[in-house]
């Protein structure tokens, strides 16, 4: 029996349609306005850079002058005074307690299990990485406290 011959492809798209332009294009009238001649329509362009800084001398709504009474309040009650004080960082004394607690930790848990290869190996590892972990946290990670 012989194939059968495939049927011809459908072929999938958009229909055709005619829109109506509701803005048609003036024919040989004026050109479209840019956007300057829109902005000059527009009416009153304001310009920042004609503006003073400072407000009228009489001005009880005076920003600037508010500012300035209240640096004045400041400076006399020493507000503006900054005291630094070395603080001393507990940081390294915690990181010597836990390293120091930890890594006897893990000798005591070789030494209680029984010493053999194995522990050893396995404790060894376990200072190593205990070690260097809580270097990254304690010098790297964490902020300073």
């Amino acid at each position: 029996m012989p194939d059968e011959p495939d049927p011809p492809r459908k072929v999938y798209g958009f229909k055709e349609r005619d829109f109506k332009r509701d803005n048609a294009p003036a024919t040989g009238g004026e050109a479209m306005p840019t956007a300057k001649d829109l902005a000059k329509l527009a009416g009153h362009h304001h310009n920042p850079g004609q503006r003073t800084g400072r407000a009228k001398a009489d001005d009880p709504n005076d920003v600037y002058k508010v500012l300035e009474q209240n640096r004045q309040a400041a400076d006399e009650h020493g507000l503006n005074e900054v005291e630094i004080k070395k603080v001393k960082s507990r940081r390294k004394r915690d990181f010597w307690l836990i390293l120091v607690g930890g890594n006897l930790a893990i000798i005591g848990g070789v030494y209680f299990s029984g010493i053999s290869v194995i522990t050893l190996v396995f404790g060894l590892a376990g200072l190593v990485i205990f070690s260097l972990g809580l270097s990254w946290i304690m010098w790297q990670v964490m902020d300073k406290y």
